[in-house]
């Protein structure tokens, strides 16, 4: 079935994304090794397994057992192993473990989470001693093009060029004879893509329909106005409901100021989602929030809020609004308060995964509406009530 699968997968994903595999990188790599790869498309795992002519099994998150159909081909085709992202996991180690020893590979996106704006996000902590553990070949595999293909925001993808190759293999003695922070550091420059730089001189057309469409669901602050929640988009313009700010998105990702030649020359606007969502992320900081305790700077309607009891099982639906404060968020009139969540996580765009010391949590919204900016601004709420600094990349 893997291999019907496979074959009929591949020129699918050609059609759909442009994808190929530079097999030259892969060529005389054999089955018993760790694979580790950037993050930065829902087609990560097919365009890894499409490149190599053995099976592999891929840590994922529990939450790819709740899709149905997809669900069912995920399993099929990545051999998953569920992994919690809110615990640690024990459990999920000590599954690629036995994998490992019993001469078999296993794939993890050391980068925990998609890419929220395009470019390389955090590296987990202690993947490097992780691969120490395993004591067999290390294979560094990047991705490049696939955010500018299927962006979180985007329901349909652009089609452009994606391509992955091996960029480095660790070989076992190797390994041994480093410590496990520079395995770490060697990982995490190896794997690090930036898709907007990446294109600045490769210079691919990403064409298709409404190439700004749902950006508003990651964007959250206006450059020209400051203005916080004021952004809509359509087709491929992106606006500010507060100010003249207008900007549309060109077939290789970039921004282009839009409107009057005057009104073009009056503020400053981020060439590309990478260095927009680094400046909202910095004047995140600058902001005052002791006014927030009581009253909430911002709220979105019709959300609903999900328990997760199990791997494969949801209970009990609420439906109502959310609300950020200074010290919590609420959702459906729950409270989270941000002392007490562990992590979070966002599922595309319309899902945010919540994990506290009392159980996981899903809140689902609509189209359009930016559950980014609750993530967002709950790890800097949450660093400041420990007197530390935050650098966002817990997502």
């Amino acid at each position: 079935m893997f291999w019907i699968l496979r074959v009929i997968l591949r020129p699918i994903l050609w059609h759909k994304y442009r994808l190929s595999f530079d097999k030259k990188t892969s060529k005389g790599i054999k089955r018993n090794c760790f694979i580790l790869m950037n993050h930065q498309a829902s087609f990560d795992q097919f365009a890894m397994g499409l490149g190599f002519p053995f099976g592999i099994n891929i840590v994922a998150t529990d939450s790819i057992f709740r899709h149905g159909f997809l669900s069912w081909l995920m399993v099929k085709l990545t051999r998953p192993i569920p992994y919690s992202k809110g615990s640690g996991d024990p459990a999920a180690v000590k599954t690629m473990l036995g994998i490992i020893k019993d001469g078999g590979s296993v794939c993890l996106f050391p980068e925990g989470n998609r890419s929220m704006f395009g470019d390389g996000g955090r590296i987990v902590p202690g993947i490097g001693k992780l691969a120490k553990k395993f004591d067999v070949p290390v294979i560094l595999c990047r991705l490049k093009g696939a955010y500018l293909t299927k962006p979180r925001w985007k329901i349909k993808p652009n089609r452009g060029k994606v391509t992955n190759e091996v960029v480095r293999i660790i070989q076992p003695e190797e390994l041994q004879s480093l410590t496990a922070d520079e395995v770490q550091e060697i990982i995490k420059k190896e794997i690090y893509q930036n898709d907007f730089e990446f294109n600045k001189v490769a210079k691919i057309k990403f064409k298709g329909k409404a190439k700004a469409e749902n950006l508003e669901s990651i964007l959250f602050y206006c450059p020209k106005c400051k203005a916080l929640d004021s952004l809509q988009s359509k087709k491929h313009d992106l606006f500010c409901k507060e100010c003249a700010m207008h900007v549309i998105v060109n077939e290789e990702g970039f921004f282009e100021k839009a409107g009057a030649s005057e009104e073009k020359d009056s503020f400053y606007m981020p060439e590309s989602v990478p260095e927009w969502g680094k400046l909202q992320l910095e004047h995140l900081k600058t902001m005052n929030f002791s006014e927030y305790s009581d009253k909430y700077l911002f709220s979105d309607d019709n959300v609903v809020l999900t328990k997760v009891e199990k791997t494969r099982k949801q209970k009990g639906e609420m439906r109502g609004k959310i609300e950020l404060f200074s010290n919590r968020f609420t959702v459906c009139g729950k409270d989270f308060f941000f002392k007490d969540i562990g992590s979070m996580s966002l599922v595309e765009v319309r899902k945010l995964n919540v994990f506290t010391n009392e159980g996981s949590y899903t809140v689902d919204c609509e189209l359009k509406m930016n559950l980014a900016k609750y993530m967002f601004f709950a790890y800097h709420l949450k660093s400041l009530e420990k007197g530390e600094e935050c650098n966002f990349y817990g997502y």
